[in-house]
């Protein structure tokens, strides 16, 4: 049994080794025959001649894709304009259309209208100015000086709300912000200042209607503004409000220097525009009407 198996064994290196040897002897053969196949010839270049310049029929072609191209370009060009022409003129129809529907209506409107009511010229609305708010110390137009105590005693007119200037004067400035707003809501002219110090400042170049005033701030509170006021006789006729978050301790005391109004906070907004159109220099409707016609 081993004597035929080392026998096999023999046999299939004999036949390996023989399979070598013909694969050997192939090679060589393909190596020369590789090498002296002569190489493939390189294609002619379709743009130019052996010379290197181009054919009579390779210009000719390309001329013709060239103006090909350039009727193409043409044509898009004209499509795009024709198209916007379009649009053009469609915005421009429905626009008149619109227009006439307009003249249509108006007409109709004009027809039904009995002959008295029918407009005679044109109506312009009286439009009264916004209402402003000056924070801090914005100076404003100083006043007219006073009449020689010779010339005759003018009359008092009355003033409507939007000729009304309110002096504001509180060191928190988000209670400035928010009267601010009630008062200019109202129509009335509003100046700020955060302390006594800031509205006597403002006061050298203005005078308010009215004055509305904190007593806790810095620098002067509420009563020395007030003091400084009364003392002063350009400002002491100024009718004077006073909020405070100690309504019941300040109360007597600002009554008795003279304030006309005292209101703990949070005030009540309508109590407050009510007090300030109670004053005489404000006109009511009817009066604000025939001094805007007088």
């Amino acid at each position: 049994m081993t004597t035929l198996l080392i026998a096999l064994l023999v046999v299939l290196a004999a036949g390996i080794a023989a399979w070598r040897v013909v694969l050997a002897r192939r090679a060589p053969s393909r190596i020369a025959d590789t090498e002296i196949a002569p190489p493939a010839a390189a294609p002619a270049s379709p743009e130019a001649d052996p010379a290197g310049q181009r054919t009579p029929d390779q210009e000719a072609a390309r001329a013709t894709a060239r103006a090909k191209a350039e009727r193409v370009i043409a044509a898009e060009a004209a499509r795009r304009k024709a198209a916007i022409q379009k649009a053009q003129n469609v915005a421009r129809a429905d626009a008149e259309r619109r227009a006439a529907e307009a003249a249509r209506t108006a007409a109709s409107l004009v027809s039904t209208l009995p002959a008295t009511q029918l407009p005679t010229a044109p109506v312009v609305a009286k439009v009264a100015p916004p209402p402003t708010v000056v924070e801090r110390t914005v100076p404003l137009a100083r006043p007219a000086p006073a009449a020689a105590p010779s010339a005759p005693a003018v009359a008092t007119v009355l003033k409507t709300a939007a000729q009304t200037l309110i002096m504001l004067v509180d060191d928190s400035k988000m209670v400035r912000v928010k009267s601010s707003r009630l008062l200019a809501a109202h129509d009335f002219q509003v100046v700020t200042a955060v302390d006594g110090i800031d509205a006597l400042k403002q006061l050298e170049n203005c005078c308010p209607d009215l004055l509305i005033t904190d007593v806790d701030m810095p620098e002067m509170d509420g009563f020395g503004l007030v003091a400084a006021l009364k003392g002063d006789a350009r400002t002491r006729q100024i009718p004077l409000v006073m909020i405070t978050s100690a309504e019941d301790r300040h109360r007597e005391e600002a009554l008795r220097v003279g304030v006309g109004l005292v209101m703990g906070k949070p005030y009540d907004e309508a109590a407050l525009i009510a007090h300030i159109r109670s004053f005489k220099f404000f006109a009511k409707a009817e009066e604000a009407e025939a001094l805007a016609c007088a």
